[in-house]
């Protein structure tokens, strides 16, 4: 097995907190865990627990202004501009003192629900990348690859009653079903040249992921050539991280949000002769050199509808999952 990092941008800039991450990175591990449901854990060199002795340097301050965003951005959805944007926010907290990397992931493991993917990358000067994503890029064994898209939200209850009234107002959004959509529609475009013929789901349905629940649209097909690497390339960044297209989505975000996203939004996962995985890190945090320091991302799609309080009060939900982890912030 190959492991592969492909990280949101290009390159991590001078002064970043991801230092000199590269916009892609192929290597041979030294150890591997791969888990009965095939999900992969990339265990970083030397033991989990024992941080990187050195100080880091300080981290730029994260961008403000996340609601002005959606609401520019809804704008200039409504005027033509693009067809969907993927804004994130990051959020600093300090660490406990007593805090390790290995108990962390198994928090993550328990609260994060069936099907996700918890993940560990290391990253220069001796930060960390962690967390549990409930989104897949793309799998395949053979010639049959499987991918779906995962776009639309609602916070999930310990109420059956409550969760039903949630899942049908979200099943029914125009707002919800329409980012979906946006998702969907990329990855049936990038898979058509390179697969032979094949059928999508009518329509999403529910899925719970951990404290949330999430409209799914599964996708299987079979390439016409399995080149693992050239559907990577295709489908990354879908809409559900970046926008639609995603080249002006890119730009946008690029001049406006700031935010150096590094590995978030980017893609992990291993590649063998007859065989790939590869996930969307999503849910996820970067643990200082010195673990005094964690920077936790969420974002979330906007189109023409989207409301900008609506939109915050998501990345709360999604930020909750890594901060009650980590044992962090109001989670």
């Amino acid at each position: 097995h190959v492991l592969g990092a492909l990280a949101f941008e290009d390159a991590g800039p001078v002064g970043s907190p991801w230092g000199e991450v590269p916009g892609a990175r192929l290597w041979l591990p030294s150890r591997l865990r791969i888990e009965r449901d095939g999900t992969i854990l990339d265990q970083v060199e030397g033991e989990l627990c024992s941080p990187a002795k050195h100080a880091p340097a300080p981290w730029p301050h994260t961008p403000s202004g996340f609601k002005d965003m959606v609401e520019d951005a809804a704008g200039l959805i409504r005027d033509g501009a693009f067809r969907k944007v993927v804004v994130a926010r990051a959020v600093d907290h300090h660490l406990p003192a007593d805090h390790r990397d290995d108990v962390a992931l198994a928090r993550l493991k328990a609260n994060a629900g069936h099907g996700a993917c918890v993940y560990a990358q290391d990253v220069p000067d001796g930060a960390l990348f962690l967390g549990a994503t409930p989104e897949l890029l793309l799998a395949a064994q053979g010639n049959v690859v499987q991918t779906h898209a995962l776009a639309g939200t609602c916070g999930a209850s310990d109420d059956e009653e409550v969760d039903l009234a949630r899942i049908l107002a979200l099943v029914s959004s125009t707002k919800e079903r329409k980012e979906h959509g946006l998702v969907v529609e990329h990855l049936v475009a990038c898979l058509r040249p390179r697969c032979r013929p094949f059928a999508v789901e009518a329509s999403p349905h529910p899925r719970r992921c951990g404290s949330l629940f999430h409209l799914e649209t599964r996708i299987a097909a079979e390439l016409a050539d399995p080149d693992y690497l050239d559907v990577i390339a295709a489908l990354h960044p879908t809409p559900a991280t970046c926008g639609l297209p995603a080249a002006a989505a890119a730009s946008w975000l690029a001049r406006h949000e700031r935010l150096r996203r590094g590995l978030y939004c980017g893609a992990l996962g291993w590649i063998a002769p007859h065989s790939c995985r590869a996930i969307v890190p999503l849910r996820g945090a970067l643990l200082s050199p010195d673990r005094t320091m964690a920077r936790v991302f969420a974002g979330c799609g906007v189109v023409e509808t989207s409301d900008p309080q609506q939109e915050y009060d998501e990345t709360e939900l999604k930020l909750a999952l890594v901060r009650k982890s980590l044992r962090v912030g109001h989670a």
